[in-house]
């Protein structure tokens, strides 16, 4: 279900940022304000242009959203402490906690927007280490953070 919300969520916002290029384009005067003028087919073209939409918003989620293992030595209740502060630092919110995930949002309306308030990222007990499931960008950015920053910890606990 949570694929099929995705996917109509791109689509509105592929349409959504088409409409606004036109608008300014009408509005700084680049094309005239007919639609026959703007697109090489007038109406036909904007069915064209809503079926590649919907193809490209069915296909994004599944390549924008990933998962990512961290290795790391220790319980997931140990290394809690270190995720929440790296996350923290990083502009995140806990939103939820359970024994074995704790889940983030950003903090700030502007980058929840920017993300299309799908800014949810879910760090999970996994075997040996943890999971950090979201974004794409986010991900690879925090998962490298955080395997550096749990792996650090680990280093000085060893000491």
């Amino acid at each position: 279900m949570k694929y099929i919300i995705r996917s109509i969520k791109y689509f509105f916002y592929f349409a959504f940022l088409t409409t606004a290029l036109v608008t300014v384009l009408v509005l700084i005067g680049a094309v005239e304000g007919n639609i026959e003028a703007i697109f090489d087919g007038g109406y036909t073209a904007l069915w064209k242009m809503a079926a590649f939409f919907a193809v490209v918003a069915a296909v994004y989620p599944s390549l924008a959203f990933i998962k990512r293992d961290i290795p790391a030595k220790g319980e997931f209740q140990t290394l809690k402490d270190d995720i929440k502060e790296y996350m923290t630092d990083h502009r995140y919110e806990l939103e939820s906690e359970t024994d074995n995930a704790l889940t983030f949002r950003v903090k700030g309306v502007a980058g929840k927007l920017a993300k299309m308030y799908e800014d949810r990222v879910t760090v999970t007990s996994a075997f040996g280490g943890v999971q950090i499931d979201g974004l794409r960008k986010d991900v690879i950015r925090l998962a490298a953070g955080l395997d550096a920053r749990l792996n650090r910890a680990e280093d000085q606990q060893e000491d």
